[in-house]
C-alpha cells in the first residue's frame, strides 16, 4: 500500500513538471523576442543567413542594447509568416522575396500579403527589410549602427517603401 501511494504521487509530479515544461517554451519564447532583436534568415537561401550574421555582428558592436540574434527559418515562406503575424520584425531578404512576400504572390500566395518596409541595402543584391510595425526610432539606431559598420548603405528606390525610421537617418535627420 506504502508502495503503490509513492507510485501515485511520484506520477502526479511528473505529470505536473512534464504539463509545466510543455508550456514553458512558448512563453520563454515570447520573453525571448522582447529581449532580443531577431534578424530573420532562411536555410533556403544561405546568403540570408551569412548576411543576417554580418549584421547581428555589426550591431553586437554598434548597438549592443539591441542583444541581436539571428533566427534561421527553413524557408522564406516560414519568415513570412513570422513577419506577418508579428513575431519577427527584421529580416535579410533578396529584393525578389521581398517584393513576392509583399504582395502574396508565388511562393507566398499561401499566405497574406506582408506589408514590409526596407532599412538598407547589403552585400550581394540582399537588404534588410522590417514589418511595417517596427517603430521608426528603431528603424532609425539600426540603419544608424549598420552604416557606421560600413556594411549597409542607403538602399535604392524600389518596390518596397523605405521604413520611416532609415528614410530619415538617410536623409541626415534626427532620430525620430
Amino acid at each position: 500500500m506504502r508502495r503503490s501511494r509513492r507510485h501515485v504521487l511520484a506520477a502526479a509530479l511528473w505529470a505536473l513538471a512534464g504539463s509545466a515544461a510543455a508550456h514553458t517554451p512558448y512563453g520563454q519564447w515570447v520573453v525571448y523576442r522582447q529581449k532580443h532583436l531577431l534578424i530573420g534568415a532562411h536555410r533556403g537561401d544561405a546568403h540570408t543567413y551569412a548576411q543576417a550574421k554580418a549584421v547581428v555582428a555589426a550591431l553586437e558592436t554598434e548597438l549592443p542594447a539591441a542583444a541581436a540574434r539571428v533566427a534561421r527559418g527553413p524557408h522564406p515562406q516560414r519568415i513570412a509568416s513570422l513577419m506577418g503575424t508579428g513575431q519577427l520584425n527584421v529580416a535579410v531578404l533578396s529584393e525578389g522575396e521581398a517584393v513576392a512576400m509583399a504582395q502574396g504572390s508565388a511562393p507566398f500566395e499561401n499566405y497574406r500579403p506582408t506589408p514590409l518596409t526596407r532599412l538598407a541595402a547589403l552585400n550581394d543584391g540582399y537588404a534588410l527589410f522590417a514589418a511595417a510595425a517596427l517603430p521608426a526610432d528603431h528603424g532609425w539606431l539600426i540603419v544608424n549602427a549598420l552604416d557606421h559598420s560600413g556594411i549597409a548603405r542607403a538602399p535604392r528606390a524600389g518596390a518596397i517603401a523605405l521604413h520611416p525610421g532609415a528614410a530619415a537617418y538617410w536623409s541626415g535627420d534626427p532620430k525620430p
